[in-house]
């Protein structure tokens, strides 16, 4: 069974995203060449919703791929699909999925812009700022797993 994950409640949401902007603000401290290329906010973020489905590498061989349809995808050849450098924003729109109409029914992957402080007031205020925050700091991630990139 797919592991699902929903944040509950305001007081949450915001603590979680102040704790998420607070490691932001501390990695910028640091060139990106000193930081591995798995941590900071976007590696947490990564193992706690993504890793279940997509593994630890990213490879589509986490613990809960072979219970899926559809195999997830190795996001380590994102280039290829989004471009060189990822092109942030339609990647960003997919992984929210809000936005995406389905033709052919619902997709296996969650939709995080519903999953995300999905249990908060809908009139919390910043609701959809701390959303697109953590969609961000999730698609800076995976620029920095992108494998070999083709020239």
């Amino acid at each position: 069974m797919v592991r699902q994950h929903r944040l509950r409640g305001g007081a949450l949401c915001f603590s979680l995203v102040t704790c998420i902007v607070g490691l932001m603000a501390h990695g910028a401290a640091h060139s990106e060449t000193q930081a591995p290329k798995t941590g900071g906010p976007g590696a947490v973020l990564y193992l706690t919703y993504c890793e279940s489905c997509h593994g630890v590498a990213g490879l589509g061989d986490g613990p809960a791929a072979a219970s899926l349809r559809t195999p997830p995808p190795d996001l380590t050849q994102l280039w290829k699909r989004y471009g060189t450098p990822l092109d942030r924003e339609r990647l960003a729109e997919y992984i929210d999925g809000r936005m995406l109409f389905s033709y052919h029914g619902g997709r296996e992957m969650p939709i995080w812009g519903e999953e995300f402080f999905g249990d908060a007031p809908p009139n919390t205020v910043g609701i959809e700022d701390a959303r697109r925050q953590l969609i961000r700091v999730l698609v800076e991630f995976l620029q920095r797993l992108q494998g070999e990139q083709a020239t």
